[in-house]
């Protein structure tokens, strides 16, 4: 029985202690709601990020949570750089802000702030202040503004090459100057050349590639930073393929990097190389079936395309001179002549009865490279002919090959004669 009476008396005791808790919280809390409790929220900062050197607004919300009304309520920020007051009052009057506010209710203020010009990319902070009915001036909170550039500009000021045309079978430096346009340092700047790509088709994957190897390096460079207003140079060393066509390639390349806050960009674009050799055409006489002066015939030309570069348009025309007389068409179109072969021109003369033994015959030559460039070339060849026999001489070759086969008979003749008078 005393047992059970000393459990009682610890429960009553237990009871009562939880009954002068709540009454003391809840005397407490009936205190405080006598009095105003202002609660600020920033609603949000337009533009965010805001860019150096350009306007923000900062736009709260107060409410009063408190039972008392927050009689005339003055607000204010505090700054520090790099925030300025941009056309408006520090001090801003909010009225009598009643109590009892839940929700989104309450008063909003906003106050417009100019981002100095050389501030850093990041986040930084204002702080609201607030006072009322005159009293002492009380901190709200430190609310977050962020700064950074609109775009992070990574430039590619130039691009270039070692050479104007990159030669077949040759090593070319290509070079890209990236200039940081920013307001923050730049950093993990990547540059790739999609040197080959991968064309995806119904049935299969096919590999498109350029006829670009690096050399020394990969197809990707990197720089670790770059400064504001900083330049530097990225290099690839390229070796051109023998057998390359001559023809402007478009190269892609990607540009990656990261400003100082962590945000990562990404660019693509186009870079155009020249392949480009000079054509090598070589032109000479290849048969004749004139031999001598004033004699008619076919002459055969050859052009052959000895260089890497594919030949477009090729016109032979001969011009006809005093020493022959052209018969068929001077002009003779051969169009597309491919590295590593020939065409022939060929044309029926009749050469002049008072022509030496080298008749000239002057060509012009017009064609087009790969890329269309105009070429013009005058090239005379020499004919070489035998002189024209004469007639005369002709006539008097024959009597004395008749006089001395007339003379070989009489002589045999009378030898027989004189061999029998003997017998």
């Amino acid at each position: 029985m005393k047992e059970k009476n000393n459990i009682l008396s610890k429960i009553t005791i237990a009871i009562t202690a939880v009954m002068v808790f709540l009454m003391l919280v809840l005397g407490v809390s009936a205190q405080f709601s006598s009095f105003p409790q202002i609660t600020v929220t920033l609603i949000n900062q337009e533009p965010d990020p805001v860019a150096p050197g350009s306007t923000v607004e900062m736009k709260f919300r107060i409410e009063n949570e408190g039972g008392a009304a927050a009689e005339n309520t003055e607000a204010k920020l505090v700054l520090k750089y790099p925030f300025s007051l941009y056309g408006d009052q520090e001090i801003k009057s909010l009225g009598t802000i009643a109590g009892d506010q839940m929700g989104d209710i309450g008063v909003r203020e906003e106050w417009k702030l100019l981002a100095d010009a050389g501030a850093i990319t990041g986040d930084h902070t204002v702080e609201f202040w607030y006072r009322i009915d005159k009293g002492i001036w009380i901190k709200a909170g430190d609310y977050t503004v962020t700064i950074r550039s609109r775009d992070a500009v990574l430039a590619i000021n130039q691009i270039k090459t070692d050479r104007e045309n990159i030669i077949p079978g040759t090593m070319t430096q290509v070079s890209f100057v990236l200039e940081n346009l920013a307001d923050n340092t730049l950093s993990d700047i990547k540059l790739n050349l999609n040197i080959y790509s991968e064309v995806t088709l119904a049935t299969s994957v096919t590999v498109i590639e350029l006829p670009f190897t690096p050399v020394g390096s990969g197809n990707e460079k990197t720089l670790k930073k770059l400064a504001p207003g900083e330049s530097k140079e990225i290099v690839f060393d390229l070796f051109t393929d023998a057998d390359a066509e001559s023809k402007a390639y478009k190269v892609p390349y990607t540009l990656t990097y990261s400003d100082s806050s962590g945000t990562n960009f990404s660019r693509e674009g186009i870079v155009g190389l020249i392949v480009k050799s000079t054509p090598d055409l070589s032109v000479n006489l290849d048969s004749t079936q004139i031999n001598t002066a004033g004699s008619k015939g076919r002459v055969e030309i050859k052009l052959v395309n000895k260089g890497f570069s594919d030949i477009k348009f090729l016109n032979v025309v001969l011009t006809e001179t005093k020493e022959f007389e052209i018969v068929s068409n001077p002009e003779s179109y051969i169009g597309e002549l491919d590295s590593d072969d020939y065409e022939t021109a060929d044309y029926t003369l009749k050469v002049s009865n008072t022509a030496k033994d080298q008749v000239t015959l002057p060509l012009t030559i017009e064609y087009r490279d790969a890329n269309g460039k105009l070429y013009t070339d005058n090239i005379e060849l020499s004919l070489k002919i035998g002189k024209k026999k004469s007639p005369v001489l002709g006539i008097i070759i024959w009597i004395v090959i008749i006089a001395l086969i007339i003379g070989c008979i009489i002589y045999f003749r009378k030898r027989r004669k004189k061999h029998r008078k003997e017998r």
